[in-house]
């Protein structure tokens, strides 16, 4: 046993069970999501592609994730962004059946594609010390070798989404808060895939997918580790 983990023992987050941030018992809790819907209907969708009928001019082109979000992974999801969140992904990833996600492999095809975190505001990632959406693409370019980008940037600091629980709050309180680097090149013609950590309502990915459709990029997918 490190001094760290004497000091600072691993506890489950999902039974209070010592030596694991995710026990094995609780590992069997973790949910796949094996069938993909259409984010805007609900209705099955292959690899969570947006039906043609539901397609918006600022609409992602699809909405994949890895987990449904249940009561673990919301725990899980809110250690990330407070505490151990290197640890505790770094469990959560290698548990993760190879299997459940080769849906991913979708993605592949496209092949001038990149990975686009969604980014704190500054001041936070500062405060914070990481952005975990960051953390999350390294995970997913173990399975898709596709490059990251910091196209887009975090303009206004925001309340967090999840303490606001009316829905046109939450709307004004992320409306704005992106735009694309002045300083750096982009270039249009790649399918961007923003990466977070879970879509709920959905309006902070969507107010980052729209970003990017506002200034002439075509395809615009969202993967998230868990999906409500």
């Amino acid at each position: 046993m490190s001094l760290k983990d004497f000091f600072f023992p691993k506890v489950c987050l999902g039974c209070s069970y010592l030596g694991a941030y995710i026990c094995p018992k609780c590992q069997k809790k973790l949910k796949y999501l094996e069938k993909e819907t259409c984010f805007f209907c609900k209705k099955p969708s292959p690899f969570g592609l947006t039906h043609f009928s539901c397609q918006k001019k600022h609409y992602p082109n699809g909405i994949m994730a890895i987990f449904y979000y249940n009561n673990l992974l919301k725990k899980i999801i809110k250690a990330t962004k407070y505490q151990f969140a290197t640890e505790v992904l770094k469990e959560l990833f290698a548990i993760v059946d190879p299997k459940k996600i080769e849906k991913l492999s979708f993605l592949s095809d496209f092949k001038n594609a990149a990975f686009q975190p969604i980014p704190l505001h500054p001041h936070k990632e500062r405060q914070r010390g990481f952005n975990q959406a960051k953390l999350i693409t390294f995970f997913f370019q173990k399975f898709l070798p596709f490059p990251k980008v910091d196209y887009l940037q975090r303009k206004k600091e925001t309340k967090p989404q999840a303490e606001i629980k009316d829905r046109k709050k939450r709307y004004l309180n992320i409306r704005g808060a992106f735009l694309l680097n002045p300083k750096t090149k982009v270039d249009k013609d790649k399918t961007i895939i923003v990466v977070d950590d879970v879509i709920t309502t959905g309006l902070t990915a969507l107010e980052a997918v729209k970003t990017f459709k506002r200034k002439g990029f075509e395809k615009v997918f969202v993967l998230t580790l868990a999906k409500a």
